[in-house]
């Protein structure tokens, strides 16, 4: 990604956020549990990013960007953690929006919004 972008769906740079949080979640076998004696049992299959994105203060046309671009349905998401811009298959949970309404420069104003962007 280029200086001063924070998250790109596809080809298409989003609003910037005001929190980024990457979760690392680690993906085990469907037989893994405890046994009688209490001992976790079960193999790491893989590991997945979970991004969990809040912005303040958008427009109407910003959220409607970033509702055009992350899809229902999978898409490439891409973002930065631990050094490395990542391009992940991604879905997106919920997508949540508090609404504020029209400020005095004529423009409909999200208060937040937030979604959570899930590796597949």
């Amino acid at each position: 990604m280029k200086k001063g972008e924070i998250l790109k769906s596809g080809d298409v740079v989003l609003p910037a956020p005001t929190s980024l949080s990457v979760a690392d979640e680690i993906i085990w076998t469907s037989d893994t549990g405890r046994t009688l004696m209490g001992r976790m049992v079960g193999d790491v299959v893989a590991e997945k990013k979970n991004v969990s994105i809040k912005w303040e203060w958008l427009t109407d046309e910003e959220v409607k960007l970033i509702k055009s671009r992350l899809i229902a349905g999978f898409f490439p998401f891409t973002f930065h953690d631990s050094g490395i811009d990542f391009t992940i298959e991604a879905y997106r949970g919920t997508l949540t929006k508090e609404h504020y309404g029209y400020l005095g420069d004529g423009n409909y104003y999200y208060r937040t919004v937030s979604v959570d962007v899930i590796q597949r």
